[in-house]
């Protein structure tokens, strides 16, 4: 890529202030005059990267392009050294080579759609907007690939990059002498190869009715950062967007349904139009984060970020020297190579909220209570010494909020959520649901929710125990806690570890995440439910069998 979208708004900036006293009729030409100057000047500098030969075995050209057509890794590495200057292995370039492969070399017409999450600075664009376009092009793959950014210019700049290597490449030129070379369309934003392929550049929200290449339509959109920290931060903004890409982009194939669709970026915010459809899975969601797991003594960090921002680098550097075992154990990072563990924590110390947005994909709002690093998980659920459960049914005249129901469990280090149900179900379903779970579960007690009158459903259960013959030691519940108040207090439940969760309760989980701003917030409030039963059921239970012991002592 010529230039990241820090490197834009720079110059961006930089050409404003230049034209503050510009006439406003001369203006906007001159600034793009400016641009297209500026990324001329880093095509060219691109273009000095190039050997002015290719050391490539001309003998072995048959055989490298028989292996390159199949394997994207062998072609980006093999035609395109200047770019993996950093070696090591990346989580997110494997996922990223997984992709592109099925994308290009399916078998079957029906298109697919792919988002995926990525931590800045990993090489996300290079490989996505760039190589991936470059292996479709190269070996006809798709005949019409439409690339889309927040920002159009940098997209433009991604063409113009892949424009220098069609250009001067000379691993290219030895091979694919048929691809190279200037095409009969060859414009900033838009060019067609040599072979017929075409690839053209568009910024978000921009009108795309009627995109054609002759009687094609676009077979491959590339959507790379559609947002930015100023639009995402609107309601109205994202929902916008959200329904121009659903509109607009995904209706840019043809009628046959073959057009494939990948969306990637940094999640900017936890409602953000990435982050929505990476809860759908029919989107192929992947997220990727620079830390895949945090070390296990963030005591010794928080000291290093201390020594960091209060004296300076090289004091934080050599206490971490000093205790890099210890400092190191447990963390596994995705690109070490590129950026090493200590990399990542300065970033951290140096602005936490930052960091959890642009390198863990995990953007808090300054209302936002819970976030992953707060939220206690277990792999296996332990001996369970009882069980609770809590039924959060849809309200009455509410026909397509969720009723959730959660499980919880007594262990002997705390409280494990052991089932986390949240559904839009008819009042039969809710019962049958709740039937079946007793069954496993055999609670010891079961609340269920009677504000926003949802009585009714207490008395069909009442009824269908007695008819089934299945016990269900059932009572309601009128809350008189404001719902934010009794969510907010599992955030304590979190930090003194006495609550845990599974990792595959992912819409408990992001409901949370996305807690008080979100859409939903039925599987949080149900858990609270369940949490408050358990915890007061266990602590009466335990100040009962004290009464008694001391009772029989004193008989004695």
């Amino acid at each position: 890529m010529l230039f990241s979208k820090e490197e834009l708004d720079e110059f961006l900036i930089s050409n404003e202030q230049k034209h503050e006293n510009t006439p406003n009729e001369l203006k906007g030409a001159m600034q793009r005059k400016d641009f297209l100057e500026w990324m001329d000047e880093l095509k060219n500098e691109l273009k000095t990267q190039f050997l002015h030969e290719s050391h490539l075995d001309p003998t072995l050209k048959e055989e490298r392009i028989k292996r390159a057509s199949v394997d994207f890794d062998y072609f980006a590495r093999t035609y395109f050294p200047h770019y993996f200057t950093i070696k090591g292995e990346c989580g997110l370039h494997l996922h990223l080579n997984e992709v592109f492969t099925k994308i290009a070399l399916k078998k079957e017409s029906k298109g697919e759609k792919h988002a995926i999450a990525a931590p800045r600075a990993h090489g996300k664009s290079t490989y996505t907007s760039q190589l991936f376009p470059l292996w479709c092009l190269v070996f006809n793959y798709k005949s019409f690939i439409v690339e889309i950014s927040d920002a159009v210019e940098l997209m433009e700049g991604m063409l113009e990059a892949i424009k220098a290597e069609l250009e001067d490449n000379p691993h290219l030129k030895l091979d694919f002498p048929e691809v190279v070379g200037i095409g009969k369309t060859w414009r900033v934003g838009e060019f067609v190869s040599n072979n017929g392929v075409k690839i053209k550049a568009f910024g978000s929200g921009k009108r795309l009715r009627g995109v054609r290449y002759g009687v094609k339509r676009p077979d491959l959109v590339i959507l790379d950062d559609l947002e930015n920290d100023t639009n995402v931060r609107s309601k109205d903004q994202r929902d916008k967007l959200e329904d121009w890409v659903d509109e607009a982009v995904l209706n840019l194939g043809s009628a046959d349904g073959s057009l494939d669709v990948l969306y990637i970026g940094t999640i900017l915010h936890n409602d953000s139009v990435l982050s929505r459809k990476l809860k759908l899975g029919f989107w192929n969601p992947k997220v990727f984060r620079s830390i895949e797991e945090f070390p296990q003594r963030l005591d010794l960090w928080d000291e290093y970020a201390m020594l960091y921002r209060n004296a300076d680098f090289n004091t934080a550097h050599q206490f971490y020297l000093k205790n890099k075992v210890l400092m190191d154990k447990g963390a596994k990072v995705l690109w070490k190579e590129a950026k090493s563990l200590e990399d990542l924590m300065k970033l951290r110390a140096e602005n936490l909220k930052a960091f959890n947005k642009e390198q863990l994909n995990n953007p808090r709002s300054e209302n936002q209570i819970f976030s992953l690093d707060s939220i206690n998980f277990y792999d296996v659920l332990p001996p369970i010494s009882q069980y609770y459960m809590y039924i959060d049914p849809a309200g009455e005249k509410a026909k397509s909020d969720f009723t959730a129901i959660t499980i919880i469990g007594k262990g002997a280090k705390g409280f494990y959520v052991a089932e986390s149900i949240v559904k839009i179900l008819k009042a039969q379903s809710i019962i049958k649901t709740i039937f079946n779970l007793q069954k496993i579960y055999k609670c010891r007690l079961i609340e269920i929710e009677t504000n926003g009158g949802q009585f009714f459903l207490k008395k069909w259960l009442q009824e269908k125990s007695l008819e089934s013959g299945v016990f269900l030691p059932l009572r309601g519940k009128n809350n008189s806690v404001s719902k934010f108040e009794r969510i907010e207090s599992l955030s304590l439940a979190f930090e003194n570890e006495e609550l845990f969760l599974h990792k595959s309760q992912t819409m408990l989980i992001n409901q949370l995440l996305e807690f008080p701003e979100g859409k939903n917030d039925d599987a949080p409030d149900s858990l609270a439910g369940a949490f408050l039963l358990a915890r007061t059921k266990s602590s009466i239970k335990r100040r009962k069998h004290h009464f008694n012991s001391v009772s029989r002592i004193r008989r004695f």
